[in-house]
């Protein structure tokens, strides 16, 4: 009678919508203080107030809609995924202007670029030595004598980047690793259900509803090889031959190094603990072993670039797993946001209104098949939970991010439990379970996509237009306004090989020495608060000083305003 009641469509539903009210009224008292909250109330408020409507609507409103019974063919899949992949190529050009808006996705960029001159660290140039943080003032490699520039992220995404750039445009790499991620997603829901077509058809719709998905394809962010990569790592694992698990193994590999270590063996772990629940402890020693060198081959892949390019890292974050827990790990640990149950919150809602709206209620259908331990629900639900709690102890805030792009490694995970909750109340009420799905789901792609694209267009756009016109200033170096409560650090973009023209510093990092020699050296243009309103990247704060009042001390002939 347990498991019946939890299979109740009303009561998923019902609990859905509480959810998303509680964490809306709970977090619409928080002022603006982070970019967690800017997002909150310019996308998360109005998909949150939608959401609970649409969600009680879904309880009373019972049109006669039912799910497929045949599933697509093999062809059908692949013209859809190719058909998704040119979409999503579209999109990173019409909807996010192919800019790389974060830091994060810059230094993609950045060390593509390196990676595709056929080295793994960019010589820095010593006419520029002591100009290193102001240049690239974030997220690069702390290597001694500052002699190295490459960024702190580890390096396959950049290097997958660097090589597909090699036969077509790399703006298109996340398009494809999430189309075939739709191959993949298939080819694991018919294998896990292959009793209920209606399951099948709930996991696809919920990738291709995905706003999270969708959106994070059209970036260079690290997240799209994230999910493509853990969903192919499934398949290969549940295949079972030797062979598999071996490419398994290779795929994690991979998969560790792609952009930060932690987020795949999260991913991972439960299933190879299964491994030994099982008593398979060949399987599992073999994974244990593999995960092993893999996670000492990144940590101390830093080293590794340093060493060979002839400098000799006595400590900081090149010095090996050491270095990597003192630097990275443990700061973390030790330095406790006092904010992180804000931004926790903040996260959940986010991982909601970005998700198909038949998510949250299909989510709360699974917890039986979870506890029971149905298939490999219990692993994928514990994978979530893992890298949850993870994410809340070692980086409560996100920053800027397309949904809860931390979760978004598991998001394969989540879709999959979405299946395993469809069959659950499929098998107390097929059309309620079809009736959850189809109508959620239309009311998704009519009316939360749509508004989540054009809102991020427009939240993307100012930052553009301040990179162009930082770009096309006519003098041979930029000063960009980086004092606080300045948000401009991420506009401070160059070259690794800093030949760029004009050059960009950020005026945090500069001394009033520094930029002096920056003026005998050639003409120097300010960018600042003025430069920021006229763009439109922020409101104009009267008490805020304007670029000319950044930078005291300097003669007003050495400067050129920003045109």
């Amino acid at each position: 009678m347990k498991d019946l009641r939890l299979s109740s469509v009303p009561v998923a539903v019902g609990s859905t919508s509480f959810l998303v009210l509680l964490l809306t009224v709970i977090l619409a008292q928080q002022q603006v203080t982070s970019i967690s909250a800017l997002f909150f109330y310019i996308q998360d408020y109005f998909v949150a107030c939608a959401m609970m409507a649409l969600l009680l609507l879904a309880i009373v409103w019972r049109p006669a809609l039912r799910l497929p019974d045949r599933l697509p063919t093999s062809p059908q899949i692949a013209g859809a995924a190719i058909v998704l992949a040119g979409l999503l190529w579209l999109g990173t050009y019409v909807v996010m202007l192919n800019y790389p808006l974060t830091r994060d996705e810059h230094m993609v960029v950045f060390d593509m670029a390196i990676y595709r001159a056929g080295r793994l660290a960019q010589p820095m140039d010593a006419a520029w030595a002591g100009y290193f943080k102001a240049l690239v003032p974030t997220f690069l490699l702390d290597v001694p004598d500052n002699r190295l520039l490459v960024s702190a992220y580890l390096p396959m995404n950049a290097a997958a980047r660097a090589l597909f750039s090699l036969v077509a445009d790399p703006a298109l790499l996340n398009p494809v690793l999430t189309a075939l991620g739709l191959l993949l997603i298939y080819h694991l829901a018919r294998r896990l259900f292959p009793d209920s077509a209606g399951a099948v058809w709930t996991v696809l719709l919920g990738y291709i509803l995905s706003t999270q998905i969708l959106v994070n394809a059209m970036t260079s962010y690290a997240m799209a090889g994230h999910l493509f990569l853990n969903l192919l790592w499934l398949s290969l694992f549940l295949d079972g031959r030797r062979a598999a698990h071996a490419g398994a193994m290779v795929v994690g590999l991979v998969a560790v190094g792609y952009h930060q270590v932690i987020f795949h063996p999260l991913f991972a772990a439960p299933f190879i603990l299964g491994l030994a629940l099982d008593r398979r402890w060949r399987a599992f020693l073999a994974y244990v072993a593999a995960y092993a060198a893999a996670g000492l081959f990144w940590i101390s892949y830093p080293q590794f670039v340093t060493s060979l390019s002839g400098i000799t890292a006595a400590n900081g974050s090149v010095a090996g797993a050491g270095g990597f827990l003192q630097d990275r790990v443990i700061p973390l640990l030790l330095q406790r946001d006092p904010f992180t149950l804000q931004k926790t919150l903040f996260n959940l809602l986010r991982t909601l209104t970005w998700a198909p709206l038949f998510l949250g209620p299909l989510l709360v259908l699974a917890l039986p098949s979870i506890r029971n331990r149905q298939g490999i629900a219990a692993p994928l639900a514990s994978g979530v939970a893992m890298t949850l709690v993870a994410m809340v102890i070692l980086l409560p805030s996100q920053g800027h991010g397309w949904g809860y792009r931390y979760l978004h490694p598991v998001m394969g995970n989540l879709l999959l439990l979405a299946g395993y909750g469809y069959r659950q109340a499929a098998i107390a009420h097929r059309a309620s379970a079809d009736r959850l799905v189809a109508t959620l789901g239309g009311a998704t792609a009519v009316l939360l996509i749509p508004f989540l694209l054009w809102s991020t267009h427009r939240f993307v756009e100012p930052y553009v237009r301040l990179t162009a016109l930082i770009s096309r200033q006519p003098s041979d170096f930029v000063i960009v306004d980086t004092s606080p409560p300045s948000t401009a650090i991420d506009q401070v973009r160059n070259a690794a090989t800093l030949a760029n023209r004009p050059l960009v510093f950020s005026s945090r990092h500069l001394s009033i020495a520094q930029i002096a020699e920056l003026c005998r050296r050639g003409a120097v243009s300010l960018v600042g608060r003025d430069a920021f309103a006229a763009t439109g990247f922020v409101r104009r704060n009267p008490d805020e000083a304007g670029g000319q009042k950044m930078v005291p001390g300097l003669t007003a002939d050495c400067l050129i305003g920003a045109r």
